[in-house]
């Protein structure tokens, strides 16, 4: 049977790139041949020569493959891997057969959604004559997810893989192995399904293998969060901690249905991003004196059974802007969310406070104190002494993206994005002669002080000081 919980997938091209392939880290390999150019060349591959076992795999275009030969045909290319040494082939239940020389995974695969009937899926699949079973449905919601990890709390005939495909399913690959999946795939290279991550952040920064049933969940809620660094971060002083929890990214677009299923999926508490920092006040049973202040959170813990809403961002504004001197100064704020509301909460000494917003008219909402409001596009009108950009203009991947053109009117620039740590607006300000300040000064800052509201110990400083890029 599989030797261990983590497969690196190949899609190689040609057959030198599967026997030359970094898979380091990995229990087994996937051989994606219907990626390779010529199929048929697949038929001389040593299989012995890898150091791990292999599962070899040879998907039609109708099942989400790139083999262009009828279902005869891959099964052919499977039994001649089979016969070459290849312990594993992953054959559609619809058509597995035994197949000498290895045992055969039978898959059901659904790029489109995760069905209804999950539990009905798997008795057909393993009805079949694979030795093992396995469903891969693309996850569009976290009930999504909670289905899927649902059917790992239950007895097969047979062992189960379980994996939810794409950004949202992203919780599912992690956690799966130590809810029971018999495995979880991993990119060495080019990524064979949506939503795969690389062998490195499977291994190293999640450290799949010594995740447990009861590992506390935590991530960061947002859209977009592909971006995020925060599991690099968090998961290295977990781990320096000896503390079993991980951290991992939850793109999520409906808070509500978050909310629904991320106590059962076992979330103990998470970071929020954009958009999500004021609607998420909406499903807390309570909230900070500085969440309340900012009117926006990014913090949520568990407690007693309650979600508890945080703002780490107003603390981080302050430390990023220790060494400027904040009183009675002119400050122009780009944005108008839930990072603008912490900056606002911050600068409470601050002699005024302009909120130039392009989406929404921030005059509606109740901010901690005093703000004047104007269009970004007057942006020239505003002279100040200290200028925060709270959008998410210039974040990767559309880093070349900047929030204003032409001079800029502030002797003070700090830029509330971190990836990368110096955007264009900040390679502008130093160009200008202007102090700039990166995101990176508040982003360890907060993600500290998370790191004690989670686990109730202190953050070691120098976890929190590393390279965040």
């Amino acid at each position: 049977m599989i030797p261990g919980p983590v497969c690196a997938s190949l899609t190689p091209a040609r057959v030198s790139e599967i026997l030359d392939a970094d898979i380091e880290g990995a229990d087994c390999v996937e051989v994606r041949l219907d990626y390779l150019d010529d199929p048929e060349a697949a038929r001389g591959v040593p299989w012995g020569a890898l150091p791990v076992p292999a599962i070899a795999t040879c998907r039609g275009r109708d099942r989400g493959g790139r083999f262009g030969g009828t279902i005869d045909a891959e099964l052919a290319t499977l039994t001649a891997a089979a016969a070459h040494g290849a312990r594993f082939v992953d054959v559609d239940y619809r058509w597995a057969r035994p197949i000498e020389g290895a045992d055969v995974i039978a898959s059901y695969h659904d790029f489109q959604r995760t069905p209804d009937d999950l539990e009905g899926l798997v008795h057909a699949v393993c009805d079949g004559p694979g030795a093992v079973a396995k469903v891969a449905t693309m996850v569009r919601s976290w009930s999504d997810n909670r289905r899927l990890l649902d059917l790992l709390k239950r007895r097969w005939p047979k062992p189960l893989i379980v994996v939810g495909m794409g950004a949202a399913g992203e919780i599912t690959r992690v956690v799966g192995p130590s809810r029971g999946s018999l495995l979880t795939y991993a990119a060495a290279g080019r990524p064979s399904a949506p939503g795969q991550l690389s062998l490195e952040e499977i291994v190293a920064t999640h450290r799949v293998r010594r995740l447990t049933p009861g590992t506390g969940l935590i991530g960061i809620v947002g859209n977009p969060v592909a971006h995020s660094r925060s599991p690099q971060l968090h998961n290295r002083a977990f781990r320096d901690a000896g503390l079993d929890m991980v951290y991992m990214r939850f793109p999520v677009t409906d808070v509500g249905d978050f909310f629904e299923n991320a106590g059962a999926l076992g979330v103990v508490g998470f970071s929020v991003t954009i958009p999500h920092k004021v609607e998420v006040m909406r499903f807390l049973d309570g909230v900070s004196a500085e969440a309340a202040a900012a009117g926006a959170v990014n913090t949520v813990y568990r407690r007693g059974g309650r979600w508890m809403g945080d703002n780490t961002d107003v603390r981080g504004v302050r430390e990023a802007l220790r060494d400027v001197n904040v009183r009675g100064r002119r400050v122009v704020i780009l944005g108008s969310g839930g990072a603008a509301r912490a900056a606002v909460a911050a600068l409470d000494e601050a002699g005024s406070v302009t909120l130039l917003s392009s989406s929404r008219n921030p005059g509606r909402l109740e901010w901690s104190r005093p703000v004047d409001v104007d269009a970004i596009g007057n942006y020239a009108r505003h002279e100040a002494d200290i200028l925060i950009n709270a959008t998410p203009v210039g974040m990767n991947p559309a880093s070349d993206g900047c929030p204003v053109s032409g001079p800029i009117r502030a002797g003070v620039v700090f830029d509330m994005v971190y990836n990368p740590p110096v955007t264009r607006l900040l390679a502008e300000a130093r160009k200008q002669g202007k102090t700039a300040i990166p995101g990176t000064a508040m982003f360890v800052r907060q993600a500290a002080r998370q790191f004690e509201i989670w686990t109730g110990r202190p953050a070691r400083p120098e976890l929190f000081q590393a390279d965040v890029a």
